[in-house]
């Protein structure tokens, strides 16, 4: 059973998942604009792409943007991550900038969340997991598959090494060829959740056939999923006001269905 997490003025874990905006535009001036549309359009959860700013690396630069956009944000939790190309991001940096970055996003204290790529220098990786819990940021250890989906077997060893890593919370998006995909990620989510970890997971099929995965994530237990207020960071993400009218629906089915349940005992 999933054991939730408290940041700012959210629970991850608990109840309909939270709603994650990603900001993406190059620009300080930008990116200020995308981050108070994001937080008008009731985001529970902002996750700043820093793999697309213009100055990224021009370190100081990069922490007096973050600054500025935590300041913009308060209190809606802010999540740091530098998405490289490896995974299906931006950047191309060094793994020594890579941890470098990460590191004094920590340490500046304006970021609520620090994600991770566990995968690639594992060994470095892990320290510096451990490093930002010297400071007070959350860390997301996750993986990124654009190519494919691997069988639900492979995607459930895959979330135990992310649980070992000592992360707070799990995450993982994938690339499915077919329906069959879209279930095994469900599938290896739910078991991770039900049998190995009680941290909170996020998971997703990514393009229109996972669709559902993003909005149904309270059926299989992930807690957190990702909408747009502008442009999209992954392939089939929707509209935030579209992404929650799907996932109160069918939050109220489920509630429904419980109640159903709960008259035949």
């Amino acid at each position: 059973m999933t054991h939730p997490i408290r940041i700012k003025n959210i629970t991850i874990g608990s109840g309909i998942p939270k709603v994650c905006v990603p900001l993406t535009l190059t620009t300080r001036a930008e990116l200020c604009k995308e981050a108070a549309a994001a937080k008008e359009a009731g985001a529970d959860m902002i996750e700043w792409r820093a793999d697309f700013y213009e100055h990224l690396s021009d370190i100081q630069d990069t922490m007096e943007t973050l600054k500025t956009l935590s300041g913009i944000l308060d209190p809606v939790p802010l999540v740091f991550t530098i998405r490289t190309k490896k995974e299906g991001g931006n950047s191309g940096i060094s793994e020594k900038d890579y941890i470098r970055l990460n590191l004094e996003a920590a340490r500046s204290g304006k970021a609520d969340l620090i994600d991770v790529e566990a995968f690639g220098a594992e060994d470095e990786k892990r320290a510096l997991i451990t490093e930002i819990h010297t400071t007070a940021a959350k860390v997301i250890a996750s993986i990124h598959d654009f190519e494919k989906t691997d069988d639900k077997e492979t995607l459930l060893e895959r979330f135990r090494f992310l649980d070992a890593t000592g992360a707070d919370l799990l995450k993982m998006a994938v690339m499915p060829d077919e329906f069959e995909d879209v279930a095994a990620i469900m599938q290896a989510t739910s078991r991770m959740t039900r049998e190995f970890t009680e941290k909170p997971v996020i998971s997703m099929a990514m393009g229109s056939i996972g669709s559902i995965s993003r909005i149904a994530g309270e059926n299989f237990g992930s807690s957190v999923t990702f909408a747009t207020v502008g442009a999209a960071s992954a392939p089939g993400q929707f509209p935030i006001k579209e992404l929650r009218a799907m996932m109160d629906a069918l939050h109220v089915k489920n509630l429904e269905e419980m109640s159903k349940d709960s008259e035949k005992f």
